[in-house]
């Protein structure tokens, strides 16, 4: 049964516990303590129950927690883990609050249990990435419909100079959903949409945090593998 504000007015930490979990249905459920009320959405993936954090109410209403709720079950149609995609994006937000300095120290460091993604990206591995999503979006930006399937994205990064795998692709490709400059269809008209705010972003008009700007991307470097995770 769906909550409703009154719903979550009424509850309170029951006596002798620390916690109980009010179900809002499809996964979502609000986890109630002493200390606050936490969204989260309970799911699996690769055959494993995960939990995601949706954030604390009411700063995150309900129609906001369903909102990230249907966000992260179109990246789990998709194949892809909304877990790791937060833990991106918290490790991107700690790249972007370093200093320059601090970055190119941590850039002529050592590399460290190679084969594995340090945990802050360097300068220019960030820049490669804000790259390599612009390109996406000039790609879609390219193509009839604004829509275009992965296969065909990778052979276009491909030939831009971004050679990268299906599963960067789609960690990429999940990145830029949660910034709303694309979209994700399922059903018979199946693929990558571009937004207008996706569309502005490809072509100029406006900037999105995280995509390279179009005049700072005048030259492609070879991405492998190796280096993009």
């Amino acid at each position: 049964m769906a909550l409703s504000e009154s719903d979550i007015s009424a509850t309170k930490v029951p006596h002798g516990r620390n916690q109980f979990k009010v179900s809002d249905g499809g996964g979502l459920y609000l986890l109630v303590k002493s200390s606050g009320r936490y969204w989260k959405l309970a799911y699996r993936f690769d055959g494993k129950q995960k939990s995601l954090a949706l954030g604390v109410y009411p700063s995150v209403s309900i129609e906001q927690a369903r909102e990230k709720r249907d966000a992260a079950k179109a990246l789990l149609a998709q194949n892809i883990d909304p877990g790791e995609i937060k833990k991106q994006e918290r490790m991107e937000q700690r790249t972007a609050t370093q200093p320059p300095d601090s970055q190119g120290t941590q850039e002529r460091q050592p590399i460290q249990n190679r084969g594995r993604r340090p945990e802050i990206l360097t300068h220019r591995e960030q820049s490669i990435i804000e790259g390599r999503r612009l390109c996406i979006l000039q790609v879609l930006a390219d193509s009839n419909a604004y829509a275009t399937s992965e296969d065909v994205l990778l052979q276009e990064l491909d030939s831009r100079g971004h050679r990268i795998s299906f599963d960067r692709l789609r960690t990429d490709i999940a990145w830029l959903h949660e910034q709303q400059v694309v979209q994700l269809k399922t059903g018979p008209l199946w693929g990558i949409y571009l937004t207008q705010t996706g569309l502005d972003s490809a072509l100029g008009r406006m900037w999105t945090p995280g995509v390279k700007r179009p005049e700072e991307n005048l030259t492609g470097e070879m991405e492998m593998d190796s280096q993009s995770g």
